[in-house]
């Protein structure tokens, strides 16, 4: 599918491509962006001409990083060979290397390295769409005046700030700006946060979607263990991590079917159940992110959603669930749905189990006046709002319910 821009930049400038990709995108600017746009299993260096030839114009993020790589230089030279107008969007104040100057005698360089970005990049965004049109390039925004107008560039800076979800856009996380506040300046979010609490766990839905492990992940999420940490930094990354776990009994209904009745939410859940061994499971086990080796057993609900989990058998009981006796999880890695999870199921002798889950996702968040919203890869945007109470602590809120977060300063 043919885009309106290619993003070129340094590995090492990813946060700024990915908001530059963000607020592009939502001003309607189709981006072409590694390596997000790479399908799987297709040549990198055959994807890339590919897409500068489907593209109309060339967004440059360039730095001191992009004058030392060899694959902008490359990047660069086949846009001028393709013809396409290319638009270096300076976020350091640097000059560009013999190597690359040549090839970036343009009109349309964009310095970008006086905060605030968002200035610069709705700028870019401007100059992209006259240049798409056909028209000529808006003019350059006047810089910020000094003394008086010093606050209001503060404020514009604090619109950045950032917000994040749960799972699915679920759980509204509070994100972004540093807290070096005078006391005229609101607070922002940028740095490390724990997840105190959700106001209402019970309405958080599952990621697992229709599988039968949704019932250990809802009796979880009523529990004393929910929590989570957060760490944002100054132009919207974040990495987040989110966990919970359940505890109970469980008893056997027969063979092959066994109920466990959580602690916490005193409902008991009826599966099916049949275990397998290391040679019936074979090399699929490392699809779950097992190792070979691993036996598994698999969980079905009444609606026939099956969960299997991976693990070692303890087989030294003679109890009716005894092929349930062990160690069992899973561990598979991100993707555009659903954050890295790792999940685990221990049952013991005694007839108890714990569950546990913990998710880690990473991504880029915005949010404003009081409004969030989430712009994942592959998946639409979801929002909610949040709130602060003092400097240190923030509620976050999605029509899902309510997450409390507070400064994380250890």
């Amino acid at each position: 599918m043919a885009h309106d821009v290619f993003i070129s930049y340094s590995s090492k400038d990813k946060p700024t491509a990915d908001a530059t990709c963000a607020v592009l995108e939502a001003k309607g600017i189709r981006c072409w962006v590694a390596p997000r746009d790479i399908m799987p299993g297709q040549d990198w260096g055959e994807s890339i001409v590919d897409a500068i030839h489907s593209s109309r114009a060339l967004v440059l993020v360039f730095s001191e990083n992009a004058n030392l790589s060899q694959q902008i230089k490359r990047e660069v030279e086949r846009a001028v060979n393709t013809g396409i107008p290319i638009i270096p969007f300076r976020i350091e104040n640097v000059m560009p290397a013999k190597s690359l100057e040549y090839f970036l005698s343009t009109p349309h360089w964009l310095d970008a390295f006086t905060p605030p970005l968002e200035a610069h990049l709705n700028y870019l965004a401007d100059v992209l769409s006259r240049i798409l049109a056909g028209e000529d390039a808006p003019p350059a925004p006047a810089p910020p005046k000094p003394g008086a107008d010093l606050l209001a560039t503060v404020l514009k800076l604090d619109r950045r700030v950032l917000v994040g979800g749960g799972i699915g856009g679920v759980v509204a996380l509070g994100l972004l700006g540093k807290f070096a506040l005078s006391a005229a300046s609101p607070p922002t979010f940028v740095g490390k946060w724990k997840l105190d609490k959700f106001e209402d766990a019970s309405a958080v839905p599952s990621p697992f979607g229709m599988f039968s492990i949704t019932a250990f992940f809802k009796a979880a999420m009523l529990g004393p263990n929910v929590g989570g940490s957060l760490e944002v930094g100054d132009l919207g990354e974040y990495k987040y991590s989110w966990s919970a776990a359940d505890v109970g009994s469980v008893s056997s209904n027969g063979p092959g079917n066994v109920a466990f009745t959580s602690d916490y939410s005193h409902s008991s859940s009826p599966f099916t159940y049949m275990a397998t061994t290391p040679s019936q499971i074979g090399q699929s086990v490392t699809m779950l992110g097992g190792k070979l080796g691993d036996a598994a057993i698999a969980l079905s609900s009444s609606s026939g959603a099956q969960s299997m989990l991976v693990g070692t058998p303890d087989n030294s009981g003679d109890e009716a669930f005894a092929p349930l006796v062990g160690h069992w999880y899973t561990d598979t890695p991100a993707n555009y749905s659903i954050g890295a999870v790792k999940t685990s199921l221990d049952i013991g002798h005694d007839g108890r189990y714990r569950y546990a889950f913990s998710i880690t996702e990473t991504g880029l968040w915005q949010a404003a006046d009081g409004k969030w919203s989430r712009t994942p890869q592959g998946a639409a945007p979801v929002s909610g709002t949040y709130k602060f109470d003092g400097k240190d602590s923030v509620s976050c809120a999605a029509s899902t319910g309510v997450a409390i977060f507070t400064r994380d300063d250890s």
